[in-house]
């Protein structure tokens, strides 16, 4: 059986032509070839130049071959040697399989799966977008297409990844209250198990914090609890110390850790909101302990390097891939992400958004895909969000209860003595109206949001086109997408 795969495979008869995945968007041919391990993804594009007349702006014959070259190079540097497609079927395993990319340009458009059609700017503009309702496709781009688009708000996307270290962390507890490390009464030394739960936190610290995001760090706050003695002296400063102390020597290259106190302002409202928590052990629990802050020191300018290129965002969509910052419109795909529990709820879409029966239907074929390749959606959220911090929701919790308060005075005494009253106009002006923290707002960094990173459920729709190319032989549950590293 496996021979016979192999030699279907020698033969020409593993492919599949103009494969439309479920998400019922995009279009490609794909080619197996189980003696060489390799998959050949191919796009079939038909160039189309379009000078722009108002500017006299005309397309050279080099600037039309250079903008191709540009192009396929774009493509290929960004998709390839991201994943790979094992085969797990037992005695099967020896299929790891490469995936190339193959950006084929034909002469005659009634050949070509999209038309590539691009219009000649005097100005740089971020823009593209696929015409998927006529036949061939139309890929619309302009001439800056291949460069970096430096118009995407990279202090965003910082933001968003900060978010995923913080929220990480405290999502290794059920309560979300992760960033608590507790002591035995009087002690600060590291037992078995907190070194054990300190290396969970450390393995998605490796995964998340990637080194443009080196700026963040994770400030350790020791704390007393009610079960330690009153003459433990240096205790909140020798726990802080013990847990920074490990983490750096795992996370090296950089003082990722630190040990602090609550002598600034920023520490004391870290423990002041600790001490809201329903779960809270300084307070219910009785035991002392350390609390993990992960915050960005205000001397670090809090931006990534502009990665985001239009023409490999749009590839995305030429295999089938929808956009992830149009929030989420399927019920499946919300039910798929709340169950995947990857992306935290401070920066994940909560509510499905009604009113697009395509994007819904795009989406649940998107995440039927993704559950039968038993791997996480993206994170689909708007085209920014504001990150959801539970700290932010309790300060301005509580500045809403000052103003209620301070309205119901000011009403009191305008009743009871008039508003010309010395009085009445005195507590007025000394009690402004308060405004809440400022908000955090966030971007996904995902290639087919407004950033560079590429994802498992970006190669789906390949898995999928490869159990449609492969079925006489194997399973979908036969193949499983990994890393190339």
């Amino acid at each position: 059986m496996k021979d016979e795969f192999i030699r279907d495979g020698i033969r020409g008869n593993l492919v599949v032509k103009n494969f439309v995945p479920a998400t019922n968007i995009g279009k490609f041919d794909l080619r197996v070839e189980p003696h060489k391990k390799k998959i050949t993804v191919i796009v079939k594009v038909f160039y189309r130049f379009i000078d722009n007349t108002q500017d006299q702006l005309t397309w050279t014959m080099t600037q039309k071959s250079d903008f191709k070259r540009a192009t396929r190079r774009a493509i290929i540097d960004k998709w390839s040697n991201n994943y790979k497609i094992r085969c797990i079927k037992p005695g099967w395993e020896e299929f790891v399989m490469n995936i190339d990319f193959v950006i084929a340009q034909v002469n005659n458009p009634a050949y070509c799966q999209y038309v590539i059609e691009v219009k000649k700017l005097a100005r740089y503009k971020s823009s593209g977008g696929i015409n998927h309702g006529v036949t061939p496709h139309v890929c619309g781009v302009n001439n800056f297409a291949n460069e970096v688009d430096i118009t995407k708000n990279q202090e965003y996307i910082f933001n968003y990844k900060e978010g995923l270290i913080r929220a990480g962390l405290r999502s290794l507890l059920p309560a979300g209250d992760g960033d608590y490390v507790t002591f035995s009464a009087n002690q600060h030394i590291l037992a078995s198990s907190m070194k054990t739960y300190l290396d969970r936190f450390l393995a998605i610290v490796r995964m998340r914090r990637t080194s443009d995001v080196l700026g963040i760090k994770a400030y350790v706050i020791g704390l007393k609890g009610k079960n330690d003695g009153m003459f433990t002296h240096n205790l909140e400063s020798n726990r802080a110390t013990a847990i920074a102390n490990y983490i750096n020597t795992r996370i090296t290259g950089d003082n990722f850790a630190i040990a602090s106190d609550t002598s600034e302002q920023w520490a004391k409202d870290a423990v002041k909101f600790l001490k809201t928590r329903s779960r809270n052990h300084t307070i219910s629990g009785q035991d002392g302990g350390a609390l993990i802050v992960i915050r960005t020191p205000n001397n670090v300018e809090r931006t990534v390097p502009h990665k985001y290129i239009v023409m490999t965002h749009e590839f995305g969509h030429m295999l089938g891939l929808p956009d992830e910052y149009l929030g989420i419109h399927s019920t499946s795909t919300l039910s798929k992400i709340q169950l995947d529990r990857v992306w935290p709820v401070t920066l994940a879409s909560t509510s499905v958004t009604t009113g697009s029966d395509r994007l819904r239907l795009m989406q649940d074929g998107y995440t039927e895909m993704v559950t039968q390749a038993n791997i996480p959606l993206p994170n689909l959220i708007s085209t920014t969000t504001t990150a959801k911090k539970p700290e932010a929701r309790y300060a301005q919790q509580k500045i809403d209860e000052q103003n209620d308060l301070h309205s119901t005075r000011k009403r009191q005494l305008k009743d009871k003595l008039g508003q010309d009253n010395w009085i009445y106009k005195k507590y007025k002006n000394s009690h402004p109206y308060l405004s809440g923290p400022p908000l955090l707002t966030a971007i996904s960094n995902s290639i087919m949001h407004s950033g560079s990173d590429i994802q498992k459920a970006h190669f789906v729709t390949i898995w999928s086109a490869l159990c449609n190319a492969t079925s006489d032989h194997l399973q979908c549950t036969d193949w499983e997408i990994i890393p190339t590293t």
